[in-house]
């Protein structure tokens, strides 16, 4: 993988063809912000990596990190964040590609003065559009991309 972040995520997002399954190949996709999960067990979400269904029944915590330095973005600036199974009920027979287990909107970029780990948090600020619904892929469905 390159050493450039973004040039490192738009890989990986190619590699498990989530361009084009979930993003179209024609959207201009360029991300400015990393959005870190990490369940209350520990467990991290990465690209490309595979996790239990039990590592995932919680729900996780949301961190932002600004891929091109420090915050820039203005006050009023808000995130979006959905989590979707694009793999439901199989890869091969995505019927209900796009299940929307989580959604939240209004996610604000943490405070740029402070560098602890609390800083990172993305603050949330109001509940979940969708409440959080952990994975549950159907038995022998094959690995399920998040």
């Amino acid at each position: 993988m390159s050493s450039d972040p973004l040039t490192a995520i738009i890989a990986a997002l190619e590699k498990e063809q989530i361009v084009p399954d979930v993003v179209p190949t024609a959207y201009i996709f360029t991300p400015s912000v990393l959005f870190s999960i990490v369940y209350p067990n520990g467990a991290e979400v990465n690209l490309g990596n595979e996790m239990t269904e039990e590592d995932t029944q919680d729900e996780p915590e949301i961190r932002l990190a600004a891929l091109n330095g420090p915050w820039d973005d203005a006050p009023e600036a808000s995130y979006t964040l959905v989590m979707l199974d694009p793999d439901a009920p199989y890869r091969a027979d995505a019927i209900y590609r796009s299940f929307r287990h989580w959604v939240i909107t209004g996610l604000k970029s943490p405070a740029v003065s402070s560098n602890s780990a609390e800083a990172l948090n993305a603050l949330k600020t109001h509940p979940s559009t969708t409440p959080y619904r952990p994975p549950g892929p159907r038995p022998n469905s094959g690995v399920h991309r998040y």
